[in-house]
């Protein structure tokens, strides 16, 4: 493993390097987020990403050290996601910060974006005298190639469909972590709010999230959310209607409810830090 070991200044250090490549490369990068872009009409957002290894310099470090007990990272993790530019920088810099290395499979989609990034990030490692290996990249035609490869990580972390991720386990016998794609519920009363719905389909088409859409009859589509056996993280009800909004507001399960509000502009990526480290226990 890395020398700087959980040492929260050393990796601040290693993130402000990253933080000062982007910035000097910031043209490269934004070509290739123009290329992809043209492909893809996916738009991806350099002050964002800034702002999140600025959110991990925030942080207050993970592991909690004692003599009986302290935490490490896995070893070689292969993450296999939608390949949305967000996603994977936030799981490098988790990485990073959990003392793992990773190898990101990358397919076609937004793939100039994902390597211009990866090879800045590789850059700023190298300033940083970090090991070489500590981020890299494949490229496969398909995700469920990495079955031939599997023996050469200690751990694959998977993003996406959970079907898709039983199916992909049941030829994997090394260990696996998953997180799926959530959904978004969406209840609309008129069609004036068509625009909206079309952008947040796209969105949600984009990033893999399910989408389930709801017009016009309320207690209808309350019953049916609920149905679901799930508390959404994001519902959203388009309305002009106060006494629709605050029967929806007061009935249904969620955790997030966006009125007349687009929320997936805002949406952040993010890891589970806790699925990326283990704890050992010393035993004298």
């Amino acid at each position: 493993m890395n020398e700087f070991y959980f040492k929260k200044e050393k990796v601040n250090q290693i993130f402000n390097d990253i933080r000062k490549c982007l910035i000097e490369d910031k043209r490269t990068i934004q070509k290739a987020f123009d290329l992809d872009y043209k492909e893809w009409e996916y738009k991806v957002e350099f002050d964002k990403m800034i702002n999140q290894i600025d959110s991990f310099k925030e942080k207050e470090y993970l592991p909690k050290f004692s003599k009986e007990k302290i935490v490490d990272g896995f070893g070689k993790i292969a993450l296999i996601c939608n390949q949305n530019p967000y996603l994977i920088f936030n799981f490098i810099l988790s990485a990073i910060y959990t003392n793992n290395k990773v190898q990101v499979v990358l397919e076609n989609k937004l793939l100039a974006t994902n390597k211009v990034l990866i090879e800045i990030i590789k850059k700023a490692l190298k300033t940083a005298k970090v090991d070489e290996d500590t981020i890299t990249y494949i490229e496969l035609t398909n995700k469920d190639n990495i079955i031939q490869k599997q023996d050469a990580y200690d751990l694959i972390y998977y993003f996406g469909n959970k079907e898709e991720y039983i199916t992909f386990t049941k030829r994997i016998h090394i260990d696996t972590r998953f997180e799926e794609f959530g959904e978004i519920n969406l209840f609309a009363d008129s069609t004036e709010y068509k625009e909206h719905i079309i952008e947040i389909q796209k969105w949600a088409y984009l990033n893999e999230f399910k989408i389930n859409l709801y017009s016009k009859e309320i207690d209808k589509a309350i019953k049916e959310i609920n149905k679901l056996n799930n508390i959404s993280k994001m519902t959203i009800i388009y309305s002009k209607n106060v006494e629709t909004i605050s029967k929806f507001i007061k009935e249904i399960k969620a955790e997030n409810i966006f009125v007349n509000k687009n929320p997936v502009e805002e949406y952040k990526f993010g890891t589970n830090l806790n699925n990326l480290v283990y704890e050992k226990k010393i035993i004298f």
